[in-house]
């Protein structure tokens, strides 16, 4: 089975981006369409009476995260199994969230490789929310990708970028995708080189792992 920890990572998403108002609550009508694309994606069968009678006490809604929690692990998590697409699962809690986060025209990489960077920062960073890449982290990434693209790895331009970081020692998804789609990579790197270098990284950090059938960090 999945572990659970990975899938809420993007379900997080899903539930943050409906939360238009930044109130970190969401409407009982949006919760109830979320629950439902999940149940869909992850081939469980939908109980919407459940969802009504576990929240009978929340008419006046909105429910904030920690009041969706319990009905997300009893209903939903708790019924997964191995049988779905995880990678649709990811893309639908993706579509559903970086529109909201991030101006696409700006980043030098295409919609599908910004999806693939941020299934390499959900895999990479803690089970801590809101989630974050830590410095430590992001290296680690970028001399993947450096190596994928076979560039070899800068370490005084590695340094530089920290510096200007100052005393910041994590980064948001958004700002990540930003990193490697605009900012480090930009000057005189080919789209194409930088595309597949993310891909060989997605490949093998996301899609080699979830075909043996779980989910394991890096040693």
């Amino acid at each position: 089975m999945w572990l659970r920890d990975e899938l809420l990572k993007s379900i997080w998403y899903a539930f943050t981006a409906l939360d238009v108002d930044h109130r970190g609550k969401v409407s009982k009508s949006q919760l109830k369409v979320l629950s439902y694309n999940l149940c869909t994606m992850m081939r469980i069968p939908h109980e919407p009476t459940a969802f009504e009678e576990h929240f009978k006490d929340d008419n006046e809604g909105p429910l904030s995260n920690e009041g969706y929690m319990p009905y997300l692990n009893r209903y939903i998590l708790d019924k997964v199994s191995e049988d779905f697409d995880v990678i649709e699962f990811y893309r639908m809690c993706w579509t559903l969230c970086y529109k909201k986060n991030i101006y696409a025209q700006r980043l030098i990489i295409s919609d599908n490789d910004a999806f693939k960077v941020w299934c390499i920062f959900n895999f990479l960073s803690e089970d801590k929310y809101p989630l974050v890449i830590v410095i430590e982290e992001v290296e680690y990434l970028l001399r993947k990708l450096s190596e994928a693209m076979g560039i070899g790895w800068n370490e005084e331009r590695f340094v530089d970028y920290k510096l200007q970081q100052n005393t910041k020692s994590s980064l948001p998804v958004w700002e990540l995708i930003e990193l490697v789609g605009l900012i480090y990579f930009s000057k005189g790197m080919e789209r194409q080189i930088l595309s597949m270098g993310i891909n060989e990284v997605f490949s093998e950090l996301i899609l080699d792992i979830l075909k043996q059938g779980y989910m394991m960090k890096k040693g």
